[in-house]
């Protein structure tokens, strides 16, 4: 189509320039046939001239009267006319006609006009030399017959040359006239070919178009997988539904639903698998539904329901377990029947929101709290847990820009050897004080930056400036003093762990042992294959491992013994009220040739009664709460 339309806009001005040539060719020919015709016309006037002459001497004996003298002026008259016919055809004999004229032999229309006007000149002589004496009424008289057989022939003879001359240009000027015409025609009966394809093409277009625009449309707002309306749909079902519980006065319910275990199925069975289980649940969550009731899959493994209007809101909680029970039951996949859950969020118009956008936003807040509180379940949005929600969220994006932005520092509590009372070591801690001045404690933003994902670029911050002040410091002369630095369970199973901190110590000129690595109880209790081999790993490098909050975990023996720990570290909440528990690890830790290292002492009493059960180092308020570097003594003796 586009080729055609360009065909013709090459085409429409060359049509107009034929169109208007031929207009040109066709006011030629009629003028050229004009022209033709004016020869004829002098040829008749010529004959009517020659006819008057030959009536004034028609009888040659009567210019020899005397009786009746002869009227000069009149025959003079007449001549004058016979020769002003020739004299006008050779004025409007052009180069082109004298061209023509000699290609079709007829030049002889210009020799018999030059012969009459030769003859007409002689003849007026004559009259003039009569009427002055000089020559006889005889003489006269010869000349005047003379004169006239010239006419007489000429006129005869010139209507031959002009017939041909006039019947070759009517021909030609017809032939011309008629090619042109076909040419014409031709051309207009092709270009309007054109136009009809054109026309033809680009109706068929629009209809294309327009079938492309509804397929489009289905595209836009229905999803291509499991055919129900998507999330584009979304926001008009949910205003249809305020609309109509605005005019009945009743409530409706948003239901986030997000299926649990869909990442397993398409880890272990393929995206494939993944797809034909999306397909099952979304007809299942069909079924379950009320005839008034929709479902949108919103994206991903997660649904949308949207119900009709209801009085009580046990309805909602009613069709949120049917959801749940469908979903719950077995599908078979690839010949092997699995099960899956889901977790719902409810949002309840006009309670929990008043537009689409606080609703959807609210029934996926509670869809996370349906999460969070252990899956294969239903939970209404509660604003109080909305709120720390959002908290957490507020949290993840302010942590992106954290390292960037300087709002991370360290501060360093002393290790203490209890025997003596003197610092052998110090324990970095993360502070975080956030771009508004926010101090937010590590008990809050740590775990969400495990969850986050965010933990691994944190811990590598927090590795390289405590690297940096231990070499600090044993520049200062504390050439034993060993850091101990917290370690999250995401950083171990990181591959890169071991090769990072062991180009640190490379990069600070730190010996190995005296960076300790410290390790909470649970997150080694799953023994992550990932997180033993780093733990390897690191004792081979050569640093120490200290195991912290022992005892507040479930205390397993086996991994004590089969993984490379140095250290254990008491719980603080062990000090000072259990003293039993803290007096049971010490023995434990010395039976398995481990140092023990006593958290949380505060209290001069209770720094005595560990160093009696041989507790090697401690750390607590009574020493010094955690402090900037610049205020960290590290020759101090706490006795």
């Amino acid at each position: 189509m586009t080729l055609k339309n360009s065909w013709i806009k090459k085409a429409l001005p060359f049509l107009t320039l034929i169109f208007f040539l031929f207009s040109l060719l066709l006011i030629w020919g009629f003028l050229t046939l004009n022209h033709s015709n004016y020869f004829h016309q002098l040829n008749m006037r010529h004959f009517k001239h020659t006819a008057a002459l030959t009536g004034l001497i028609y009888e040659p004996t009567k210019l020899l009267e005397t009786e009746t003298p002869i009227d000069i002026n009149q025959i003079r008259a007449a001549i004058i006319d016979i020769r002003n016919q020739p004299t006008e055809c050779l004025s409007i004999i052009n180069s082109a006609d004298r061209l023509l004229m000699r290609l079709i032999d007829t030049e002889s229309v210009i020799t018999i006009c030059e012969s009459d006007v030769k003859s007409a000149d002689e003849t007026l002589e004559a009259l003039t030399r009569y009427e002055n004496g000089a020559i006889s009424i005889q003489t006269l008289q010869t000349q005047l017959l003379k004169a006239l057989g010239e006419f007489r022939t000429n006129s005869s003879r010139f209507e031959i040359p002009v017939e041909k001359t006039a019947n070759f240009i009517a021909k030609t000027t017809i032939g011309i006239i008629i090619l042109s015409s076909i040419i014409v025609l031709f051309f207009t009966v092709l270009l309007s070919r054109a136009v009809s394809i054109v026309l033809t093409k680009r109706e068929e277009a629009m209809n294309a178009l327009a079938k492309s625009e509804e397929r489009n449309k289905q595209l836009a707002y229905n999803d291509t997988l499991t055919g129900l309306p998507n999330r584009n749909s979304l926001e008009h079902t949910i205003n249809t539904a305020i609309a109509r519980s605005s005019r009945s006065k009743s409530q409706f319910a948003v239901m986030f639903i997000d299926l649990d275990q869909f990442k397993d199925i398409n880890d272990t069975l393929g995206h494939t698998v993944g797809d034909l289980l999306l397909i099952e649940m979304g007809k299942r969550i069909a079924h379950t539904l009320r005839e008034n009731d929709s479902v949108v899959r919103f994206g991903g493994d997660e649904f949308v329901a949207v119900t009709d209007c209801f009085e009580s809101i046990e309805t909602a909680d009613i069709i949120a377990r049917r959801i749940i029970d469908a979903i719950s039951k077995p599908v078979k996949l690839m010949d092997i029947e699995s099960y899956i859950t889901a977790s719902i969020g409810i949002a309840c118009y006009p309670r929990n929101g008043e537009n689409a956008t606080a609703l959807l936003k609210h029934a996926d807040t509670a869809m996370y709290q349906a999460k969070n509180a252990g899956k294969n379940q239903s939970q209404a949005y509660d604003k109080q847990t909305a709120i720390k929600q959002n908290r957490k969220l507020s949290i993840v994006n302010q942590l992106h820009q954290a390292i960037n932005n300087n709002e991370f520092h360290l501060v360093y509590q002393p290790v203490v050897k209890l025997a003596d009372g003197s610092t052998v070591g110090s324990e970095a801690l993360l502070r975080w004080t956030n771009a508004e001045n926010e101090i937010i404690g590590p008990d809050e933003f740590i775990p969400i930056a495990e969850n986050s994902g965010q933990i691994i670029d944190i811990g590598n911050w927090v590795l390289q400036q405590a690297c940096r002040q231990c070499r600090i410091w044993h520049d200062a002369g504390a050439i034993n003093h060993a850091m101990a630095i917290n370690v999250s369970s995401h950083q171990l199973k990181d591959p890169l762990f071991t090769k990072r901190l062991a180009d640190l110590l490379t990069r600070f000129s730190l010996p190995a042992d005296c960076i300790h690595i410290e390790i909470t109880e649970n997150s080694v209790i799953s023994e992550d294959q990932y997180s033993v081999a780093t733990l390897h790993e690191l004792d081979e490098l050569g640093t120490r491992l200290l195991l912290d909050d022992f005892g507040t975990g479930y205390s397993c023996l086996s991994y004590l013994k089969d993984l490379p720990f140095d250290v254990l570290k008491i719980d603080k909440s062990f000090m000072p009220a259990n003293t039993t528990i803290a007096s049971t690890i010490i023995a434990m830790g010395h039976e398995l040739n481990m140092e023990i290292i006593a958290e949380g002492i505060e209290t001069k009493s209770c720094y005595e009664y560990l160093k009696n059960l041989n507790c090697q180092y401690g750390q607590g308020y009574l020493f010094q709460k955690p402090v900037p570097p610049s205020e960290f003594d590290l020759f101090k003796r706490f006795n």
